[in-house]
């Protein structure tokens, strides 16, 4: 369980009232999507095309940093990472600001030093040579430092092959090459292995898994993949093999935050050179928001809008769905151990450059690119949160996923009443767009937007090419991996 604290000292806290009046219609909006999520359509993932953009490449390269350093699945997103490219100060080039959702001093402070090492090495080696012995040690670093969510795909890689292969409709060759692929996934639950025996059987999984996409087969299961995903069938027995496709995309967007990198060395080089990580405190847990007349539908809706005829409306809409237990939905809603609001890193991000001296400008980013990159797409929230900023700071593509464990910034006591103002008014501005959601599930009868996965393994188009039969390590496997291209083919992350 996440550890919850007190208001450290020097804090501003919001009012009990402001908070319930915050969180009651973003509960009620979270259990209606729940009962209406087997509707949902399936939201297509941003399918950018990089080529002679470089502030696009730029901004690849600064969530794929931030995704490098998202280590561990689940846990309520608490390894969640975002960083920012802003000018140096005091003699040095760049300064990168990183912040995680709920890591610890101690995590956070391994977090500085991993990313460093990887700074540092790219750095210390040439791209316009040959790049194997880089490539090897990179991969190395982020594989070994990953390994926790690495292993979390492993196991569900394996989960979804099988149930493939039962449902490949005799196709050998496809059950052929999904064999073999099985047999190489043992090795993750070894925890007598080495660090060198790790990173060989890694090396092993995607050297098989870049021949797979590379062959015939892929073919085929993107096809199967496709062919679930437009008929917006989730829950049968082929919807195994979407799952395998991103599973596979998962494992692969290591390779390819790699090659981001090595661009970026190409047309960047002094941001790896006389740089400064600077790590931002993760916020403290909201103590879980909950009072008795909560609870219903009908009760919260009553406190949503003073226009009656809106009230009406919205209260036959929810009792329309009691028959699928709305209320108890939201007393569950309210009673998960995880409902402790946080803020997002990119949230804290944004946060420190308003409250900092110079404020939002692009002057203080880095070629006054505003960019906030984080290790996944962000949440409804943070979106609305930014576009309700209205400062012009860019972000990752959201996912419009709605997690209702977030909350607004604190406010110190420094910045006075005018501090608790803004707030309040951030505060008051996404609680229009929550309602205005509510409200249009009703008018409209929208179908709430829906993602599996909160991971979008298309976010970049690239293709990898070269012949992947000679690889036999991680040196071989990434030496191969040079020819990766920037395109439009609508490849993935």
């Amino acid at each position: 369980m996440v550890p919850v604290a007190t208001s450290p000292p020097g804090l501003i806290s919001m009012k009990s009232r402001v908070i319930n009046k915050f969180y009651e219609p973003l509960v009620l909006l979270k259990a209606m999507n729940d009962e209406m999520t087997s509707l949902a359509e399936f939201v297509d993932p941003d399918d950018l095309n990089y080529r002679g953009d470089v502030k696009k490449i730029f901004q690849a390269f600064v969530y794929k940093l931030a995704h490098v350093c998202d280590s561990t699945p689940g846990n309520w997103g608490s390894t969640v990472t975002s960083i920012m490219l802003l000018r140096g100060s005091e003699g040095t080039n760049v300064e990168y600001h990183l912040a995680s959702n709920q890591r610890c001093a101690d995590d956070l402070e391994n977090v500085r030093a991993y990313l460093q090492h990887l700074l540092e090495r790219v750095d210390r080696a040439s791209t316009s040579g040959r790049t194997s012995e880089l490539r090897k040690d990179l991969l190395s670093a982020v594989i070994w430092f990953n390994r926790p969510r690495i292993n979390s795909y492993i196991v569900r890689l394996e989960i979804e092959i099988q149930r493939c292969i039962k449902n490949a409709r005799n196709e050998e060759p496809v059950i052929e090459s999904l064999t073999r692929t099985l047999g190489l996934l043992e090795f993750h639950d070894d925890r007598m292995a080495t660090q060198s025996h790790y990173l060989d059987k890694c090396n092993a999984l995607l050297h098989n898994l870049i021949r797979l996409k590379a062959s015939e087969i892929w073919g085929y299961i993107d096809q199967r993949a496709t062919g679930v995903r437009l008929d917006g069938v989730t829950s049968n027995s082929s919807s195994c093999w979407p799952e395998l496709r991103h599973m596979v995309n998962r494992l692969l967007a290591y390779c390819k935050d790699i090659e981001f990198f090595l661009l970026a060395k190409d047309n960047w080089p002094e941001i790896f050179r006389n740089f400064m990580i600077l790590v931002h405190p993760s916020s403290h847990p909201l103590s879980r928001p909950r009072r008795n007349k909560s609870m219903t539908a009908e009760g919260i809706v009553g406190r949503m809008t003073r226009k009656e005829d809106i009230i009406e409306r919205f209260r036959q809409f929810v009792q329309d769905l009691q028959i699928m237990h709305l209320d108890q939905r939201i007393q569950a809603e309210y009673q998960k151990d995880n409902f402790q609001p946080v803020v997002h890193s990119e949230i804290l991000l944004l946060n420190h450059l308003e409250k900092s001296a110079g404020g939002v400008s692009p002057y203080r980013f880095f070629n006054n690119w505003m960019y906030i990159g984080s290790s996944k797409p962000t949440c409804r929230l943070c979106e609305y949160y930014f576009e309700e900023h209205r400062s012009g700071v860019g972000h990752r593509s959201s996912h419009k996923n709605l997690y209702i464990s977030w909350r607004v910034p604190d406010v110190l006591q420094s910045e006075g009443h005018g501090g608790e103002e803004k707030r309040q008014v951030m505060v008051d501005r996404l609680l229009l767009r929550i309602r205005k959601d509510a409200f249009n599930l009703v008018e409209k009868r929208v179908r709430p937007t829906f993602r599996n996965h909160d991971s979008i393994t298309s976010s970049v188009s690239m293709t990898l090419h070269g012949n992947w039969s000679e690889a036999s390590d991680i040196s071989d496997v990434m030496a191969s991996m040079g020819s990766l291209q920037l395109n439009n083919d609508g490849g993935t992350q």
